[in-house]
């Protein structure tokens, strides 16, 4: 009997609707366990109920919570602060890009570069320790 495997456990953090409407459809097709915040605030809440995410995929532009505060608050708690975070976002400028690097996440990919299958491939390479893609 094949072992079962584990599914992935993954916190998405998006305040558009239909995009973040679209990634969890197409994360809980892929087989993952699929948390949801609308904001940083929000998604901090959900953080400290549950510290079993193998990952998280954060918005940067959010009306309450952006995505910077969230990567402080959460690298302030150690019991958050190993968990993976890829940063999903339209603002492609390098001083975005250096400052989430600089607040923990471990990746950052520019929505309009990359398909949903693109991002669940992301994540998955994320996860497994292997190098996180960096959009520059």
């Amino acid at each position: 009997m094949a072992k079962p495997t584990k599914k992935l456990r993954v916190l998405i953090i998006e305040d558009d609707d239909p995009t973040r409407q679209a990634a969890v459809f197409k994360l809980k097709k892929e087989n993952f366990d699929v948390e949801e915040a609308t904001d940083g605030v929000m998604a901090l809440e959900k953080l400290g109920t549950d510290g079993t995410l193998d990952v998280i995929l954060l918005d940067i532009r959010m009306p309450r919570g952006d995505g910077f505060h969230f990567l402080e608050e959460k690298q302030k708690d150690a019991r958050f602060s190993k968990i993976p975070v890829i940063v999903f976002t339209n603002l492609s400028q390098s001083e975005y890009i250096e400052r989430a690097l600089k607040l923990g996440a471990k990746g950052y990919l520019v929505k309009a570069h990359h398909s949903l299958n693109d991002i669940i491939m992301e994540l998955k390479n994320c996860i497994e320790g292997k190098m996180c893609k960096i959009d520059r």
